[in-house]
C-alpha cells in the first residue's frame, strides 16, 4: 500500500472520528443535521461546495483504501469476509461521491434561484445509503479486528448496524422526515458517537501497526503455521 494513501487514510479516519463526535455533541444540544458542504460563511457556495467535493472523494477514497488493505489481509485467512470487506468499502465511496455531487448540485441550483424539490428526495435516500454501507464496512473488518485487535474492539464494530437499522425502521415506520436530511434523534446520537469511537480506534490501529499496511506481505507467512509473527503481531 502506497505510504501517501496510508498516512491519507489514517488521517480522514481521524478527521471522521473528530467530525462524527462533533456531530453527536450538536445534536445532544438539539441542533439539527446540516449540510458540511455550504462551507464557511463568507465563503463563495460555489467554490466551498467544490473544494469539500474534491477533499470528501480524496479523503474518502483514501479511507476506503485502508479497509481494503485490511480485506487483503484477512483473504488468507477468511476469504468471505475479504470479499465482504471490499464491497462494503466499494458501496461507501459510490455512496460518498453521489451524496456529495447531490449536495453540489442542490447549492448550485439554490444559488441560481432554481431549488429541484426531487434532489432532496435523492438526497435524503443517497444519506441512509451511506450510513448503511459505513455501518457494514465496519461489520465487515470484525474479523480481522479478531485477529488483529481487542476483543472489544471486534464486538464494537458490532453495534452500528444495527443502530442503524433503529434509525431507518424511525424513518419508515415512526415519524418520517422530510428531505434532504434525517432528523436528529437518540438513535443518530448513538450511532454518530459509535462512529466516532471506531475510526478513532481505526486511526490508533493503523498507526500502531503501520508495519502491516504499508509493508508487502508475504501469503506464505500468512498460510503457514499459526501464531507467524508479522513485523511485531501475530497473525493467527
Amino acid at each position: 500500500m502506497p505510504k501517501i494513501l496510508f498516512y491519507a487514510g489514517t488521517v480522514f479516519c481521524l478527521f471522521l472520528a473528530l467530525g462524527s463526535a462533533a456531530e453527536s455533541a450538536r445534536q445532544l444540544q438539539g441542533a439539527s443535521l446540516a449540510f458540511a458542504i455550504l462551507g464557511a460563511p463568507g465563503t463563495p457556495p460555489i467554490v466551498g461546495a467544490a473544494w469539500t467535493v474534491l477533499i470528501a472523494l480524496i479523503g474518502g477514497f483514501a479511507a476506503a483504501a485502508i479497509f481494503v488493505r485490511m480485506a487483503a489481509l484477512l483473504a488468507p485467512r477468511n476469504l468471505f469476509g475479504a470479499f465482504f470487506a471490499v464491497f462494503s468499502a466499494i458501496g461507501s465511496i459510490l455512496t460518498l461521491s453521489a451524496t456529495m455531487f447531490l449536495q453540489w448540485r442542490m447549492v448550485v441550483l439554490v444559488h441560481r434561484g432554481a431549488a429541484d424539490p426531487t434532489l432532496g428526495e435523492l438526497h435524503f435516500i443517497s444519506c441512509l445509503l451511506l450510513g448503511f454501507f459505513i455501518s457494514l464496512s465496519m461489520l465487515s473488518v470484525r474479523p480481522y479486528f479478531s485477529i488483529q485487535a481487542s476483543r472489544m474492539l471486534s464486538a464494537l464494530v458490532s453495534f452500528p448496524l444495527p443502530i442503524f437499522v433503529l434509525i431507518v425502521v424511525q424513518e419508515l415506520f415512526v415519524n418520517a422526515s422530510a428531505s434532504p436530511l434525517p432528523t436528529s434523534s437518540p438513535a443518530s446520537t448513538v450511532w454518530f458517537a459509535t462512529i466516532a469511537v471506531l475510526f478513532f480506534c481505526v486511526a490508533v490501529h493503523c498507526v500502531r501497526h503501520r508495519h502491516l499496511f504499508i509493508e508487502a506481505t508475504n501469503l506464505r507467512e500468512l498460510l503457514d503455521g499459526r501464531g507467524r509473527r508479522i513485523g511485531a503481531v501475530a497473525f493467527e
